[in-house]
């Protein structure tokens, strides 16, 4: 198969509550191997992580098709239904169909995880599905009813929140919370209060008064905003200087890293600069 010259990725970050020592390589090995079904007939499983270098680690999230067996096949011809049993065919367990590799990336400090959307081989992921395979791998259902509560959120576009802010008449703003690291935010704002009501997650949503020129949020739900840009996601609601009507969401731009092949090495070395290099939430904003 002829490779492709470039690659996208995009972050997901984890979060786990709670979060010992470890923790983040702990559930990646602790979910490999396991089998979630992501999206129809697709399924998906990960590898489980390979320290690199010191702080970050590497491992493959594979996704292939399987064929139901139980359900007929088709005459692409005549455009009639087979039984199954009347082609003759053995499927061995172990094989799936339209298989694709991908690589990811653990940056620990920060428990960020770098998805290779686009493969060298030039098949994709979306975001969105690489995070739902993620979020499988990660419930109560592989990791038990006694294993730590995790969190996946998909990095949006730098800009992606300010965008919300600047809505020149902001009529409805919503933010979906879940539970941070304490070591992400002063707890004291958000992690302390879901915390304390046993919460997982919170959605706070504020609508403009009818006589009024629209929302302007106070430096309390800006923070929370900014919070949920990387633990949740953000949603506004308004009208432009001509009186159209916006819509905009964090969840629906993430965050696409593109590279090309040759700038650094090969496939794993990119993938590992990328995650070496990229500056995420505030930080990054501070160095745009």
């Amino acid at each position: 198969m002829e490779r492709n010259p470039s690659t996208e990725y995009a972050i997901l970050n984890i979060a786990t509550n709670p979060h010992p020592d470890g923790i983040y390589t702990d559930i990646l090995a602790r979910v490999a191997g396991k089998k979630v079904n992501y999206y129809g007939s697709h399924f998906a499983t990960i590898s489980a992580p390979r320290e690199i270098e010191e702080g970050f680690f590497q491992g493959r999230l594979a996704t292939w098709v399987e064929i139901d067996t139980n359900e007929q096949a088709m005459d692409l011809e005549k455009l009639d239904p087979i039984d199954f049993d009347d082609l003759g065919l053995v499927i061995p367990k172990n094989v799936g169909f339209n298989g694709r590799v991908f690589l990811y990336t653990l940056r620990y400090r920060d428990h960020m995880l770098f998805v290779e959307t686009l493969n060298e081989f030039g098949k994709r992921v979306a975001p969105s599905s690489a995070a739902k395979i993620f979020r499988l791998l990660f419930s109560k259902n592989i990791l038990g009813e006694k294993g730590p509560v995790v969190e996946v959120t998909v990095i949006p576009e730098e800009d992606a929140l300010q965008r919300i802010f600047k809505i020149p008449e902001l009529k409805r703003l919503k933010i979906h919370l879940v539970r941070p690291n304490a070591d992400d935010i002063d707890p004291a704002i958000v992690l302390e209060e879901l915390m304390e009501q046993g919460a997982r997650s919170q959605d706070i949503v504020l609508v403009a008064a009818t006589d009024g020129d629209g929302l302007d949020p106070n430096k309390r739900t800006t923070t929370q905003a900014e919070v949920a840009e990387t633990n949740g996601y953000v949603e506004g609601a308004g009208r432009d200087d001509n009186g159209t009507k916006i819509e905009f969401s964090t969840r629906a731009y993430p965050r696409i890293i593109r590279r090309t092949l040759g700038e650094i090495g090969g496939y794993l070395a990119l993938a590992l600069q990328v995650a070496k290099d990229t500056v995420v939430g505030q930080a990054g904003r501070k160095n745009l």
